[in-house]
């Protein structure tokens, strides 16, 4: 028996194959196909709804099935049909005493038919129409792009959870005391073609077991990031014409964060790399002007250049000014930086310097990519660029980041290993990675569209949805640009908007609602998570429970008695402050 402990709340099983225990990062970062990712998209909706989880890689031939007496779900992210007599009866005797509710693509076997009551038929089934008949209130969905999957073959004692167009999409049956959820699709195949999949796979979790439970909800919920800020690339790469943002210009972006209670991410560059030329510029640090040195790199929060233009006028890119109008959102408590890289630009910065197409070849302003590989691995890690951003931003900001957002979206699997030697909690691409231990587990189902694309469909799956766009936007467009769209994202479904930290210092956190005695109590552990920003809202299902006013919160070791708000059927929410 493995040793007990009542904070692994899932069961994941996955083949052996998949999120190997030797891979630091699961997945790619980009698009992979559904086959080859049913445990990690599995694994990232756990880590986003609060839960904890334990892995079990399969070999075909074993699994355990005995992990922890606070199970809450046993899900089976593998092919159903190759399950053993013996594995059966191991899922049988967990379902006999525990009230778990085990989760499984439904199959043709006879010994899966045996556990499950259910056959998976040839026939196909699609449709737009999705409705939750389980426990709990019914709901229903109607899909943007229609689902599919296998009909079903179910006796007549089977529990029909959910349907597609009225035939049986989840059906449920009783075994001692758990339940087994029979899938009659793919989850991410489903999850894929609508994000309904998702909201509905939320529902079968949360409403599917008889215990009391609690998780973040982060339903109409956009993570704001800026790119750029402090990159030399604004003045250096020809493609742009921009200067810097000013403190007006800040103070507009804050009072349009402030009436929203919204927080953004400042994907910061800390270096700034100098080219060496004084026809072009002159270079101020520190309010005094340099000698021009090719490829010195100096901190961005210093810097003043005035580039000579065409016209005789000079451009001001006040680096000082950004860094202070920065510096006061993060005073009020509606920013904060995070990594963008150390320079923004190829970190072999002399050779950048002397190159003929060192203004006009995008590829010099990728730092993190593979062609960047062979100069970052000729540094060592002290020199490493994410090491030498850490220690800018802790210098100028006092801060430590939790998140390392690429430039350009390119990176190497090395480059990530040390993002999490470092400690970050994030990776911020088209898609985003969350730290799982000691590995980076890419969620393909949180996307980053651009700030200029809302759409009601980004918030079908119930998860939070990354607006991100760059500071020459609001340079080129205004800050009326940055106001028009949050108010479109708004008419789309945006409700809460957080950043990067905020979302960390929540699914650091692992939230586990027990009853004890009649008394219902939350316990949250830390592990090592940044400190909340601000308070942090809380979903509970307490099953048969209406009068429920406060519950017992056991918090760094202090207990503290929290109030609670009903939304009926079983539903509460409870706000936690902000704390270490």
């Amino acid at each position: 028996m493995i040793k007990q402990d009542p904070m692994k709340q899932m069961l994941l099983v996955v083949p052996q194959r998949e999120l190997p225990e030797t891979q630091s990062v699961w997945g790619t970062g980009g698009w992979l196909p559904p086959e080859e990712r049913e445990g990690l998209d599995w694994l990232a909706l756990s880590k986003l709804l609060g839960w904890s989880i334990a892995i079990n890689r399969w070999d075909g031939s074993s699994f355990q099935t005995e992990f922890s007496e606070g199970t809450h779900w046993i899900v089976l992210a593998c092919d159903s049909d190759a399950l053993k007599e013996a594995h059966i009866t191991r899922l049988i005797e967990r379902l006999e005493t525990e009230p778990i509710l085990l989760v499984v693509r439904a199959g043709s076997s006879d010994a899966l038919s045996k556990l499950t009551g259910v056959r998976k038929k040839m026939d196909r089934i699609k449709g737009r129409r999705v409705t939750w008949e389980g426990p709990g209130p019914q709901r229903f969905w109607t899909c943007r792009t229609p689902l599919e999957g296998h009909a079903l073959e179910c006796p007549e004692e089977s529990d029909i959870w959910a349907t597609l167009e009225g035939n049986p999409f989840i059906v449920a049956r009783r075994f001692g005391v758990g339940f087994i959820a029979t899938l009659g699709f793919h989850p991410s195949q489903a999850r894929d073609t609508d994000g309904t999949a998702t909201a509905l796979l939320k529902q079968l979790l949360i409403q599917g077991v008889d215990l009391p439970l609690a998780w973040l909800d982060y339903e109409n919920t956009v993570i704001l990031r800026m790119d750029d800020p402090g990159s030399a690339e604004t003045v250096h790469h020809q493609i742009y014409s921009q200067t810097k943002l000013e403190s007006t210009e800040w103070n507009q972006i804050s009072s349009e964060l402030e009436k929203r209670n919204a927080r953004l991410s400042v994907g910061y560059v800390a270096g700034w790399v100098d080219d060496g030329d004084p026809d072009l510029g002159n270079l101020k640090v520190s309010k005094l002007s340099i000698t021009r040195i090719p490829g010195k790199v100096y901190p961005s929060p210093l810097v003043v250049y005035e580039k000579a233009s065409k016209n005789e006028k000079e451009l001001v890119f006040d680096y000082e000014d950004e860094y202070n109008g920065i510096q006061t959102l993060r005073a009020k408590g509606v920013a904060e930086v995070e990594l963008h890289g150390h320079t923004h630009m190829h970190p072999d910065s002399i050779t950048w310097a002397k190159a003929s197409d060192r203004y006009s070849k995008s590829s010099w302003y990728r730092e993190l990519g593979k062609p960047a590989s062979v100069a970052i691995a000729s540094k060592g890690k002290k020199e490493h660029p994410l090491t030498l951003g850490l220690s800018a931003f802790r210098q100028y900001f006092n801060v430590t980041p939790t998140t390392v957002i690429c430039p350009g979206e390119q990176f190497t699997s090395k480059v990530l290993q040390h993002a999490l030697d470092l400690g970050f909690s994030f990776v911020g691409s088209y898609y985003l990675a969350l730290r799982y231990e000691n590995h980076f587990c890419w969620a393909q189902h949180v996307c980053a569209p651009y700030l200029n694309q809302p759409d009601h469909a980004w918030f079908d799956a119930g998860l939070p949805v990354v607006g991100y766009f760059h500071d020459f936007d609001l340079k080129r467009h205004g800050v009326q640009w940055f106001s028009h769209y949050l108010k479109e994202w708004e008419k789309v479904g945006a409700r809460k908007w957080i950043d990067y930290r905020e979302l960390a210092g929540a699914i650091s956190r692992l939230f586990h609602l027990t009853r004890h005695s009649g008394q219902i109590r939350l316990t949250v552990r830390n592990q090592g998570a940044p400190q909340l920003v601000r308070p942090l809202t809380l979903m509970m299902r307490i099953p048969g429970d209406t009068t429920l006013s406060h519950i017992s919160v056991s918090w760094n070791d202090q207990e503290s008695l929290v109030e609670t708000l009903s939304l009926g059927h079983d539903l509460y929410r409870i706000t936690l402050p902000g704390c270490p």
